[in-house]
């Protein structure tokens, strides 16, 4: 009886033991791994790995499976380090619902023609019947012109398409149709360029998506342009309030193409380069990135692109997203003209020992010295 007692207390610590181990380990072990080409996967202590349909199956003490990981290779890479701030201008090919609201019949009553229909900030209006809606003037000309009959618009949200009908009221302010909807189709500013790939001048920016300042939600590249810019002016950042860079653009000055604007940057291809300083630079692995000393390339005046000295704090290596690491600017001169990161510098291309590690993507708001950044893989594998 007392060796049936000991035997169960023997495998209830075993299994406590691997359970805890399990967990442990779980969480130690992303479910993506980017590794570099000819680079091994490196496995903590106990862990044994096999190829599964899947995806490379884990297994604790070399038999109990625990976890599936995607492993992605990273092939040995150039990219070009910039740092030259451009114009970005964004076009839907649609029009953006920001807000709804409502108006005055001209009972006197009110409606709201847009929200009673089911229509939601951030959707995407498309099509309207038979009329495709590439800009605001389209969607204007429709509503007005529909006599107060019903509507069917064709809008995108999320992943999906929903068809609404709506009947736009005669407004007793002017007389005009509408719908109750504020919308818009379009925006544009200032942003880092931070690599050019010098195969095929594509190009990557921002580290991370240009969303929309009222809805929050990241706004479809249906048609973009980079322009030429200069940058005129700073305005100084201070803790509780970003600083920001000042520039102008000229609408004729086209540089390239946006193809793609996603969580991960904005992306698109040249037809003319910026005054590159640099030359092509392999870029880095995960494994490669060290805490301490590395610089930025930022442009805070006119065209110049400048080395500016930073620390690397801390570096997430398990992270998907666009916050892999927190910097600090420590350069003296950057920090007396910007007090620190401020709008503007996001897509600043981070180098250290030789590679292209990163670039910045946000400010601390209460330390604008300090800052998230993201890994120069997730930008070049924005799908990871």
């Amino acid at each position: 009886m007392r060796k049936n007692v000991k035997a169960l207390k023997a495998v209830f610590l075993f299994l406590l033991i691997t359970c805890t181990l399990s967990c442990q380990i779980y969480n130690l072990v992303p479910s993506r791994v980017i590794i570099g080409e000819g680079e091994d996967f490196r496995l903590p202590p106990l862990i044994s790995a096999a190829e599964g349909a899947k995806g490379t199956q884990l297994k604790l003490f070399g038999f109990l499976p625990f976890k599936t990981v995607e492993v992605n290779v990273l092939q040995k890479t150039k990219l070009i380090p910039c740092g030259s701030c451009v114009g970005i201008k964004i076009n839907i090919n649609g029009a953006m619902v920001i807000e709804l609201s409502s108006i005055q019949g001209i009972d006197g009553k009110k409606y709201s023609p847009a929200s009673s229909a089911g229509m939601k900030k951030g959707d995407i209006i498309t099509k309207i019947d038979d009329k495709q809606i590439t800009k605001i003037s389209d969607l204007k000309e429709c509503i007005e012109n529909s006599g107060g009959r019903e509507l069917t618009f064709e809008v995108k949200r999320q992943n999906g398409v929903k068809y609404l009908k709506i009947k736009p009221i005669l407004s007793n302010d002017d007389n005009m149709y509408k719908i109750a909807a504020w919308v818009r189709d379009g925006t544009s500013g200032i942003g880092t360029v931070t690599y050019i790939d010098p195969k095929d001048n594509t190009f990557g920016a921002l580290g991370h998506g240009i969303t929309d300042i009222d809805t929050g939600k990241i706004m479809p590249a249906g048609e973009g342009t980079i322009l030429s810019s200069s940058i005129t002016g700073i305005n100084k950042g201070k803790r509780g309030s970003p600083g920001e860079l000042k520039g102008v653009f000229n609408a004729s000055s086209k540089m390239g193409v946006v193809t793609e604007n996603n969580d991960n940057g904005v992306f698109g291809t040249l037809w003319e380069k910026p005054n590159l300083q640099m030359r092509p630079m392999e870029v880095a692995v995960r494994s490669q990135i060290m805490r301490g000393e590395a610089y930025i390339l930022s442009n805070i005046e006119g065209k110049a692109v400048k080395k500016y000295k930073i620390n690397i704090e801390s570096i997430m290596k398990n992270s998907a997203g666009n916050k892999g690491m927190i910097i600090k600017i420590t350069d003296e001169e950057l920090l007396e003209k910007t007090g620190g990161i401020v709008q503007g510098m996001s897509g600043c291309p981070i180098i250290q020992n030789n590679r292209i590690i990163g670039a910045i993507t946000h400010v601390f708001i209460n330390d604008p010295a300090r800052g998230y950044a993201t890994f120069i893989d997730v930008m070049i594998n924005s799908n990871i």
